[in-house]
Formats: C-alpha cells, sequence, structure tokens
C-alpha cells in the first residue's frame, strides 16, 4: 500500500518572521509619513503592513487547520500587488 504525499503547507513560524520583517517598517513608515507630510511613506508603510497583517492571519489559521487560509497562487497576486503599491510609495517619496 502507497502513502498518499501531505500536501505542501507553508511554515507558519516563517510567516510570522517575514511578518514581524515587513510590519515593523511599515509601521515606521507610516509614522514617518504622518509626522513629516511624506505620502509616498504612508502608501509604502501601508503596503507592507497590509501584507504582515496577512501573513499573520494565514500563520494563525495555519496552526489551527494545518491548511493554509489563502490558496497559493492568490496569496502570489496579493503579494505581487502589495509589491507594487509599495513601489507606488517609494517612487512618489523619492520623486
Amino acid at each position: 500500500m502507497q502513502e498518499q504525499p501531505r500536501p505542501r503547507v507553508p511554515s507558519p513560524n516563517a510567516n510570522l518572521v517575514i511578518a514581524a520583517l515587513l510590519g515593523i517598517p511599515g509601521i515606521l513608515n507610516i509614522y514617518r509619513g504622518i509626522t513629516q507630510q511624506i505620502p509616498g511613506d504612508i502608501l509604502s508603510g501601508l503596503a507592507a503592513l497590509v501584507y504582515a497583517v496577512l501573513l499573520v492571519r494565514d500563520a494563525m489559521y495555519i496552526r489551527k487547520t494545518g491548511l493554509p487560509a489563502i490558496p497559493q497562487a492568490k496569496m502570489l497576486l496579493i503579494g505581487f500587488g502589495c509589491l507594487a503599491v509599495y513601489l507606488v510609495g517609494i517612487l512618489l517619496k523619492h520623486s
């Protein structure tokens, strides 16, 4: 009898580490953008913070059920969307 392969599931610990690496600078960018009136900082901070919150939500769901909350393909699209918004914020900040 052949054993069924287990589905690949992202590591919740890795998701939490990446969320911290994105969330802390995101909060700092938002704070700096608000205090110094820089819309590019606010936009790039929001993009990083949104993706960090999404990763934390996914990590908690993985720990609870053992499966990701959002399919990998959709998570990738959301990640690229957040990256695009982040890069627009950087462009605004440096122009």
